[in-house]
């Protein structure tokens, strides 16, 4: 039991250094999942690469921006490459922290904000401007606070790990720089 145990916590531990800092790339990948090819995501929209919603609107055009043709991926007879992958989710990030500065637009630490992006990233502006409780601690610099609230949402719980992560950034205040 006890070596069950060990290992149990010591894959735990590889799994938070793969996700590397908090804004990361390798982060997001863990987070979301990184598929070449389309799949199902868990709310059953056809998803490509790291979270690349294909319901999405606009979703056609930005394929197209990469040089990938939306009917052929929808339907699975085109994959995309790694470079088109990282084309599509640095776009869609961009996005995401612009919500996240639109949400809390005062400055705060990096591992904050890293958690915001992600939760953006995740779930959407609107669904995030709908967490005013989680905003009013994180305005106040109540980041503890912040990170026990996130620990106490549906969003939590319905994303596990994920939230997990995301709250261990909010707590630390440490990451790499934003661009």
């Amino acid at each position: 039991m006890k070596v069950l145990a060990t290992l149990l916590l010591f894959a735990c531990y590889i799994s938070l250094n793969e996700a590397g800092e908090c804004d990361s790339y390798d982060r997001e990948k863990l987070n979301e999942g990184y598929r070449t090819c389309v799949y199902k995501d868990s709310m059953g929209h056809p998803t490509v690469g790291v979270g690349f919603n294909l319901d999405k609107f606009g979703a056609k055009g930005e394929l197209a921006s990469v040089g990938a043709d939306y009917n052929k991926v929808l339907n699975g007879t085109e994959c995309l490459t790694d470079s088109q992958i990282e084309q599509l989710f640095n776009k869609d990030m961009d996005s995401a922290k612009g919500c996240s500065v639109r949400y809390v637009s005062k400055s705060i630490p990096e591992g904050p904000r890293s958690a915001i992006n992600d939760m953006a990233f995740n779930m959407g502006c609107g669904t995030l401007e709908t967490f005013g409780t989680l905003r009013s601690y994180i305005e106040d610099g109540k980041y503890a606070e912040a990170a026990s609230d996130m620990e106490g949402t549906l969003w939590c719980r319905q994303v596990g790990s994920r939230c997990d992560r995301d709250v261990s950034c909010m707590k630390s205040g440490v990451m790499k720089k934003e661009d």
